[in-house]
């Protein structure tokens, strides 16, 4: 069946067309409608489709417009236009853009409309015959944690493929050929993942490389799991994905306020929902793990979460997979339950007192006291510094102590700013006393800790 999009502002003439005409029997399906040229696009991004038909004249998007970006984004898709004798002029233009055929609106006669839908599959039929037949699928080839080093390399050598590097950590074998199964396999074993490339042969080689890098940058973490096998995605998926991620900043911002809420520790729905949001926005991994990594470190400074049983952190960069995080983050929640469960708190109490350690970490530079971030987060300074000590089982002066030192450890492992910066980024307005309290801690100076750091033989995690 050629499955066909129909897209036609005027309602009535829609469901007239749709419902009336005998599409079957000419091997068409309508599997959608839409009656604009943006909501046909918006049904593309989610659904295959093999024909449009669309109307000429509408609102918000032409039909013009319309098919001058359905022959950018899917240059497979066959397309007809709807028109009535006054637009013969927009024919022509459509033609030369490539429409198959057009029908008119205005004659409603039987005949004459069956006679168009059998043109238009007579030269569906041809178009496809036309069409050189598919190869095989080409093979994105991404470390999933495993062996990342000489693994592609080793490939090309092995099987004399052709691997082109896709931006950042991974290869695509556009021609795998016989070998694509043990290749598949091969990488399997390796700790790499191989997700199919269909119909990647129509297109630019700059153009798959620019979608692949998209794929691999939002959507491959989300979708592909060990657990369900072979993945596949056609070059018309990839184009979908990629004009549909381009709101990354709305979608963080949406994440970080259900996240920093709190709601979702307490309640299975809003934990539920939130991992759903997650995976239908696809933000960039590097910001979801700055933020859920940020909360971690400070929960895990806390010795009465820690011992309540949080993970060491959380799966980020070329280990981020959704299957391992989501497990990881349900370890994390566990642990705070656990943690509140053994208290005689109310939620909002609890709660209170998370929000306390994200604003006491993105206000550690400034030094906030004990009075000023328990009126953020709304109590008071005494009862504050009960429930601080109770939930957290240390003084709020030896937390930010302890932040203080552990944020300094991880500035001098990672970064080359000088000292004196480091100490203000941790809290101290004099480098002399951060240098003497960060030796009392570690029994290094800060200079020492960072030459150690650097060469292996200091622990530079906190």
């Amino acid at each position: 069946m050629i499955r066909t999009l129909f897209v036609e502002d005027e309602f009535f003439v829609r469901q007239g067309f749709v419902h009336s005409l005998p599409w079957e029997k000419f091997g068409i399906q309508i599997i959608g409608e839409a009656d604009n040229g943006e909501a046909a696009l918006a049904f593309l991004r989610e659904n295959e489709a093999d024909m449009l038909i669309t109307d000429l004249t509408m609102p918000f998007k032409s039909g013009l417009e319309l098919l001058m970006e359905v022959n950018t984004l899917y240059p497979s898709l066959a397309t007809v236009v709807l028109t009535c004798h006054r637009d013969f002029d927009f024919v022509r233009e459509a033609l030369r853009l490539g429409a198959l055929d057009y029908i008119v609106k205005t004659r409603l006669d039987a005949a004459e409309l069956e006679s168009a839908l059998a043109r238009i599959c007579e030269r569906m039929l041809q178009r496809q015959q036309q069409q050189p037949k598919s190869l095989s699928p080409g093979l994105l080839l991404v470390p999933t944690g495993g062996e990342i080093g000489q693994f592609p390399e080793r490939l090309r050598l092995a099987h004399g493929l052709s691997l082109n590097r896709i931006e950042g950590d991974s290869w695509f074998v556009p021609e795998p050929g016989e070998a694509s199964v043990r290749l598949a396999e091969e990488a399997d074993a390796a700790g790499w993942a191989a997700v199919q490339i269909t119909d990647h042969w129509n297109e630019d080689s700059r153009v798959i490389a620019e979608l692949l890098s998209s794929y691999r940058l939002y959507s491959f973490p989300y979708r592909w799991s060990r657990s369900t096998g072979s993945t596949i995605v056609s070059a018309a998926e990839l184009k979908r994905q990629q004009f549909a991620k381009r709101q990354p900043a709305a979608a963080m911002t949406e994440l970080a306020k259900c996240w920093y809420g709190c709601g979702w520790i307490f309640e299975d729905e809003l934990f539920d929902e939130w991992l759903a949001l997650v995976q239908r926005c696809e933000p960039p991994v590097g910001e979801l793990a700055a933020m859920t990594e940020a909360s971690l470190f400070g929960w895990r400074l806390s010795d009465g979460l820690r011992d309540a049983g949080m993970p060491e952190q959380l799966a980020s960069g070329t280990n981020f997979i959704w299957d391992r995080w989501t497990e990881e983050l349900r370890q994390s929640r566990d642990g705070l339950l656990r943690r509140y469960e053994s208290l005689h708190y109310s939620r909002d109490v609890y709660a209170s007192a998370l929000k306390s350690l994200e604003v006491i970490r993105r206000h550690l530079k400034e030094g906030l006291s004990q009075g000023e971030v328990a009126r953020m987060v709304g109590l008071s300074r005494s009862y504050f510094s009960q429930i601080f000590k109770s939930i957290f089982t240390m003084s709020f002066n030896d937390y930010v102590k302890a932040l203080s030192i552990s944020t300094a450890q991880r500035l001098l492992a990672v970064r080359e700013h000088p000292i004196y910066w480091i100490a203000e980024q941790a809290g101290f307005k004099d480098e002399r006393y951060f240098s003497r309290v960060f030796r009392e801690h570690t029994g290094m100076l800060p200079s020492e800790y960072r030459i150690r750091s650097l060469h292996g033989s200091a622990d530079a995690r906190p």
